[in-house]
Order: C-alpha cells, then structure tokens, then sequence
C-alpha cells in the first residue's frame, strides 16, 4: 500500500466518544449512587452501548492508496486493487462495484435531502462541466469527498497503466483492525 489516505469523518469520531463518556457516566454514577443489582445491570446495558457506538462510529473507515481501496465496516474488511473496481458510486453511501458485488462504505454516508438548501447554485454546475453534480457526490458531504479522493487514485491507476493487481479479499470481523 503506497500512499496510503484514511477517510473517517470527525463528526463520527466525535460521536462515538460523546457517547462512551455518556455510557461511561451511566456506570459511574450506577457505581455511587446504587447498589450491586443496579450496578450490574447498568454495566451490561451500557457496555452494549458502548459497543454499539463502537462499532457504527469508531471502527467503519475508508483507506485509498494507489493500488486500491481497503473498506472497513462493523462486520467485514474489504480490499480491492482498482484493476478489480468497476464502479464507485455515492447514491446512499460510497460504494464500489466489484465482480457485480456492492460494497458500501459506513464510513462515508450520503447527505440528507436537505443538504441541498445549504448548497449555491454554481456547486450543482461546476466550471467546465455541462453535468449537474448530484448531492451524494458534494464534496462538502462524507460521501462525495471520500468518493472524489478514490476517483482520482483509480484515475491515475489507470492513467500509469500500472500493472494490475487483481486483488479482492474480504474478510469478516468483528472486533479486530
């Protein structure tokens, strides 16, 4: 992996450790102010919580280097070399096209449908382009910036005529990196 570039929004580091500190709160406070029995009880459903908010806003991230794409979600690990990309689209989220597979990216979520009203006239049109630009490829949104940064890099994959790769794994996982 040369060049390696990792999209993870700020707005969802921030969530997940808001949340924690809440949870974590939840189970000092249980430890102060109750007993056992509540203790414990506030213990598993606040550690459930904290995995919870783990899992959807700590672990998902999006890595683009220049041979490719690695896509980390709560459940499954994806990497594969642009030779293997056909398609990188932002309808509800980033996603690539692999071998007739879609792989969304947690990390990078399309806008709301009020996104728009806070956008100007000139970025549906940019300069030089006869093509409105939809909402999910903003790159004011999540999805639109992580989906600009990969389409360049499977660009210049191509434009270099590098040899492919023709990589694609996944893998499941649950807890790990």
């Amino acid at each position: 992996m040369n060049n390696p570039e990792k999209f993870r929004p700020t707005s969802a580091l921030v969530m997940g450790w808001v949340l924690i500190a809440f949870f974590t709160g939840f189970i000092a406070q249980s430890a102060f102010y109750s007993g056992i029995r509540e203790l414990i009880i506030t213990c598993i459903v606040s550690g459930l919580a904290i995995l919870g908010a783990y899992l959807s806003f700590l672990k998902p991230y999006v890595v683009i280097f220049d041979e490719g794409i690695k896509i980390v979600n709560p459940t499954k690990e994806v990497t594969a070399s642009w030779d293997r990309v056909d398609e990188i689209e932002t309808k509800y989220s980033m996603s690539i096209l692999v071998d007739g597979e879609t792989i969304y990216a947690w990390a990078a979520p399309a806008p709301s449908r009020r996104h728009s009203k806070g956008m100007h006239k000139s970025d549906f049109a940019p300069r030089g382009s006869d093509h409105p630009v939809r909402i999910g490829d903003s790159p004011r949104s999540d999805s639109g910036a992580c989906a600009y940064i990969a389409r360049l890099r499977r660009k210049e994959f191509i434009a270099h005529g590098i040899t492919p790769l023709n990589v694609f794994t996944v893998r499941k996982s649950f807890f790990g990196k």
